[in-house]
């Protein structure tokens, strides 16, 4: 077994086939160390040889300090731990899982439209190739690239297909498919690229459940054939993600803040992300530029994980349908209240019916309007972020549009004084809003000038020495720059390709916000916060945790040049952003004290 850092907040053990470890055995690890409740341990995440731990860097902190160490400290012995408790399991770890799920599935016709041609590939008739597709006990290996989708390992090798040219845009929830040696089913209704033998009725993913997935790492699946009219139409199957439904008119007229009268390119409910699921597939998501987002929270008096809106490039335009105390924090989006210019990075309460407007992005990429009392949508899976790709939080699971109604939480105790404060003040000016006189300075120096070039300091990744001088020379020398293709997934970058002197494919493995890819083509990408659990690109470095919300702030053109520092550099950077934090926290609570 060996052990990476996967960035500086989370490592990566991986086993190799000698070991005798099965993905069966990987995923009971995964499960003990869950149940074990280990500190510092934030989420794990089991994929076929592999298990990629990430860490709750806040806890370890607060443990280091109880115990008079230091974070760098307190981080290498959870990893020397976890090392030696991961290998001290080597033995009576149980081939299979004890759980086995039988999924009935229509095969051939409408339900699996590629059947006929996977068996004539294979040399073999559509019976055969159903009957030794569903003789098989499979093992999950991992669940990714949706939420509830199991990548299932033991697909005999003479039904080895590949995957399609193009990826339909579209494959109905339930659709059982092979690509390359494995096979896999479809929770949700989703582009895809696998060859399609059948379908099942079963919901593999049913976020509205106590337990919201069919499937976990490790568990033993069968196929049982059956008449196709023996499982619904896909059409008819229900489903009822748990987010605010429409356009948000159930929330009662009281509860209603804001009225979105033009949503701007990409406006979304964020917060501080949706933990724990990292391992059924599930993104973290969150606000990508977490210290605007606490910035804003602590403004407005608010915990600093509320849900805040968070505008891409282009700001939204909204009404105001009570009285409401905001701050504003990130890019700057020329945010006007009634056509009057609005200050940023301040508490200024605003009149209910002010048109609250947002324009382009002059300076950095995203913008955060926090509201005292918080973005009140139901939290879904333990978060309001809202995950578009899986339906979760937000309303209706979906980036804010024309017409939608924001529901706001009640105005904290601190907040409603500031906020009398401030509303007799605009009265006295007969004015639709008002401004504290002071300002909060930048926690980080995470929005640049436009134009400027930004600098993110890497440390490296488990394949770093598999890119050679001239890798190395390429990333930590050249001058990439972001593309128009970027997004909340990753950052894609142009510039001189780097390549990658081992041609070896590597398994699905975990990956996290900040780990820089190398696919085919050489052009790195950089994970950020909506970033799947698991990848299967080289990784070459990972972006510090400390400069993400940089990362975050890139706009499309930007020119970015790379660092490499070590991991006690980054936990560094980090306690240095997280005491600036409290230390403005601290700040806001003695003016809001005052009033002033």
């Amino acid at each position: 077994m060996r052990m990476f850092p996967l960035g500086d907040a989370a490592f990566l053990f991986s086993w190799t086939e000698e070991d005798g470890t099965t993905p069966s055995g990987i995923a009971a690890r995964a499960a003990r160390l869950r149940k074990q409740g280990w500190t510092g341990l934030r989420d794990v995440v089991p994929a076929y040889r592999t298990l990629a731990v990430h860490l709750n860097l806040r806890e370890l902190a607060g443990a280091a300090r109880r115990a008079g160490r230091s974070l760098a400290a307190e981080v290498e012995r959870l990893a020397e731990r976890l090392y030696r408790a991961l290998v001290d399991e080597a033995d009576g770890v149980p081939a299979e899982a004890d759980r086995h799920i039988r999924l009935r599935v229509a095969y051939g016709g409408e339900n699996g439209p590629d059947l006929n041609a996977c068996a004539e590939r294979s040399g073999m008739s559509s019976e055969r190739f159903v009957e030794a597709h569903s003789s098989v006990v499979y093992a999950v290996a991992m669940i990714g690239f949706a939420p509830g989708f199991p990548y299932l390992s033991g697909l005999p090798e003479e039904l080895a297909q590949p995957r399609l040219p193009s990826p339909r845009r579209k494959v109905p929830a339930g659709s059982v498919g092979v690509a390359g040696g494995q096979t896999g089913v479809y929770p949700v209704d989703s582009p895809g690229g696998w060859q399609l033998i059948g379908r099942t009725a079963e919901r593999l993913f049913r976020p509205e459940a106590r337990e919201p997935f069919l499937l976990a790492p490790g568990d033993r699946v069968s196929f049982v054939p059956v008449p196709a009219e023996e499982i619904e139409k896909p059409e008819e199957r229900e489903f009822e993600p748990v987010t605010a439904s429409g356009n948000g008119s159930s929330f009662r007229a009281e509860e209603i803040g804001l009225e979105v009268i033009k949503p701007g390119l990409l406006t979304t409910i964020q917060d501080a992300g949706r933990y724990g699921w990292l391992a059924y597939g599930v993104t973290e998501g969150g606000a990508m530029d977490t210290v605007s987002m606490r910035t804003a929270n602590a403004l407005v008096g608010n915990p600093e994980d509320a849900a805040v809106l968070e505008m891409t490039l282009l700001g939204a335009s909204l009404k105001l349908r009570r009285d409401l105390l905001c701050a504003i924090c990130g890019a700057d989006m020329e945010a006007r209240a009634d056509g009057m210019s609005l200050p940023t990075d301040r508490p200024v309460w605003l009149r209910a019916g002010t048109f609250l407007e947002f324009g382009r992005a002059v300076r950095g990429c995203r913008a955060y309007l926090a509201v005292a009392g918080g973005i009140a949508v139901p939290p879904a899976l333990g978060s309001r972020s809202t995950d578009d790709r899986a339906g979760l939080g937000g309303i209706a699971g979906q980036a804010l549009a024309s017409g939608d109604w924001v529901p706001v939480g009640p105005l904290p105790r601190e907040s409603g004084r500031l906020a009398a404060v401030l509303k007799e003040q605009a009265d006295r000016r007969a004015a639709s809003w008002q401004a504290v006189s002071w300002h909060a300075g930048r926690i980080a120096d995470n929005v640049a000038p436009s134009g400027s070039r930004a600098i993110l300091r890497l440390v490296a990744g488990a394949e770093w020495e598999e890119f050679g001088e001239e890798g190395y020379r390429r990333l930590l020398e050249e001058e990439y720059r972001v593309e128009a293709s970027s997004d909340r997934m990753g950052v894609r970058l142009s510039g001189p390709p780097i390549e990658r002197n081992l041609q070896v494919e590597l398994a699905s493995h975990g990956v996290a916000p900040g780990t820089m890819q190398i696919p085919a083509d050489g052009r790195p990408i950089i994970l950020a916060a909506g970033c799947q659990p698991t990848g299967g690109y080289p990784k070459i470095a990972h972006v510090i945790g400390a400069d993400l919300p940089l990362l975050a702030q890139l706009r499309p053109g930007d020119a970015v040049r790379f660092r490499l520092v070590g991991l006690e550099d980054a936990w560094a950077a980090w306690e240095t952003t997280e005491r600036n934090l409290h230390l403005l926290q601290a700040g806001v609570r003695h003016k809001e004290g005052g009033n002033s």
